[in-house]
């Protein structure tokens, strides 16, 4: 039975949801990471992501700068290193130094791809709309990567606050 409520005390109850890092690369070269929970797929073919970037960030300039970017989603064990990219500002710092995240070179794109993440989609940018005050960053999938090891879980938010955790199945 549903009771009637406000969105803001319905959106508490959304979870869990996917959290996904977001590198980029500016054209001096310098890397970006950015955590990011307003993600979601936008095309199945061609295959294409859709995330909310606050227009004021690093990622969003360096991807209006450059039209690519990479989506890696982290796995379980990543929570500190999300934690920290989505708390300090890359406009001043290296996220990727300061979080201890590890990179490996793509195949089409400049940004880099997450090396411990469970999958990581380079993509190039297809547009830009704003339909509320947070730009949607549309991006075709352009190459796909994924984890060695075939046991590695996604990390997810569990709940309000960036609690982060793995999320286990229960075959029932």
């Amino acid at each position: 039975m549903q009771t009637k409520t406000t969105p803001a005390k319905a959106l508490k109850r959304k979870y869990p949801e996917s959290v996904v890092l977001v590198t980029t690369r500016g054209r001096k070269g310098q890397a970006n990471v950015m955590a990011v929970g307003w993600v979601a797929s936008a095309s199945e073919e061609p295959p294409m992501f859709v995330l909310g970037i606050d227009s004021g960030a690093f990622t969003y300039r360096l991807i209006r700068e450059t039209g690519e970017f990479v989506v890696a989603f982290p796995n379980e064990q990543m929570g500190p290193q999300v934690l920290y990219a989505g708390s300090h500002h890359g406009h001043k710092l290296d996220k990727f130094s300061g979080s201890g995240l590890k990179t490996q070179d793509g195949t089409v794109v400049k940004a880099p791809l997450v090396a411990d993440a469970v999958v990581n989609f380079e993509c190039k940018l297809v547009r830009i709309v704003k339909p509320g005050d947070c730009p949607l960053i549309i991006g075709r999938v352009v190459a796909a990567h994924h984890h060695r090891n075939p046991s590695v879980r996604r990390l997810y938010t569990v709940g309000p606050g960036h609690r982060l955790s793995g999320i286990r199945v229960i075959n029932a």
